[in-house]
């Protein structure tokens, strides 16, 4: 039996909704009907593709195997589909996620450069945690990304495009206190060692959570509190007083001309960082929309970390 685009596409959105009911849901058939299909794909491959599990399904080896296959295959099939539109006139419009730590900073400059770029890119935009903008890839809602790197999956090329450092923040005379105390040359262990107070963080699922605590590893844990939304929030907290974070040079610039009292203190060398990317489809490799693109952001991300390092000196 010949294996269909249709058992595909619905084996995808079985992997990708983890359960048979939520699956049927978003292709909008029965369960018994998505059911048939999977046990029919799975007659034609020679093995069971999924196992069922009491929190949902577990892929057999043969499964994993055909995942990466089908993804392949549901790119290529997109690409073959949309080849009418790229030879129409007028711009080409991609769907583009960009991580919400980045967003509100960085989209204006991609947008800029992209103004008089040849071909002509008009971006759907969708910000999010890096995490959900992962899982709208492999979906195929999405073409490309503006991401934290590395994220190390064979079904999404990635390509590195600029550092952004961190910096620590806080009010203006707590990091005059801490210049008072620990000397110029300050680095995120010697602020775990003194007692400074609590580090604030965004909440579970945003990945730069993740990396700011990476750099502070050695901070007292009970001292680490999550659960802001956004950088913005997390400025005013620490303008507040409320404790100290560390914020991605992109951002700062922008918050501290937004919130009153808050004030920047650069480590020493090496600075931590975290590593912005251009991640995308395998169907949209070698397309030149992604050089664009790419070019475009990168652009935009060193003019941002330029003006922020010129500002906020050591």
């Amino acid at each position: 039996m010949p294996v269909t685009l249709r058992q595909l596409r619905y084996f995808q959105a079985l992997i990708e909704h983890g359960s048979f009911s939520r699956a049927a849901e978003s292709v909008h058939v029965s369960q018994p009907a998505l059911s048939l299909q999977i046990r029919e794909l799975e007659s034609s491959l020679g093995g069971p593709l999924v196992e069922r599990e009491s929190r949902g399904i577990l892929l057999t080896p043969l499964g994993r195997e055909a995942h990466e296959q089908t993804l392949r295959i549901l790119d290529e099939t997109l690409l073959l589909e949309n080849l009418g539109q790229r030879f129409e006139a007028g711009p080409l419009r991609v769907a583009v996620g960009i991580v919400s730590t980045l967003a509100p900073y960085l989209l204006s400059g991609i947008l800029s450069h992209l103004h008089d770029s040849s071909p002509r890119i008009e971006l759907d935009i969708r910000e999010a945690p890096g995490q959900d903008l992962v899982s709208s890839l492999l979906a195929g809602r999405l073409d490309a990304a503006i991401v934290s790197l590395p994220l190390g999956l064979m079904e999404l090329p990635e390509r590195e495009i600029f550092e952004d450092r961190f910096v620590l923040a806080g009010r203006t005379e707590r990091l005059a206190s801490i210049r008072r105390t620990l000397g110029d040359d300050v680095r995120p262990s010697d602020l775990a060692r003194a007692d400074i107070g609590p580090l604030l963080t965004l909440g579970d699922g945003h990945c730069l959570a993740d990396q700011v605590l990476g750099a502070s590893l050695m901070w007292r844990t009970r001292e680490v509190r999550r659960g802001a939304e956004s950088l913005a929030t997390l400025s005013r907290l620490v303008a507040s007083g409320a404790g100290l974070t560390l914020l991605p040079e992109t951002a700062a610039l922008a918050e501290g001309e937004a919130v009153p009292g808050l004030s920047f203190l650069r480590f020493a060398e090496p600075e931590p960082s975290r590593r912005v990317g251009l991640t995308h489809r395998v169907a949209a490799h070698g397309q030149q929309w992604i050089d664009v693109l790419a070019e475009a952001t990168a652009s935009a991300g060193q003019e941002l970390t330029e003006k922020a390092q010129k500002a906020i000196r050591s």
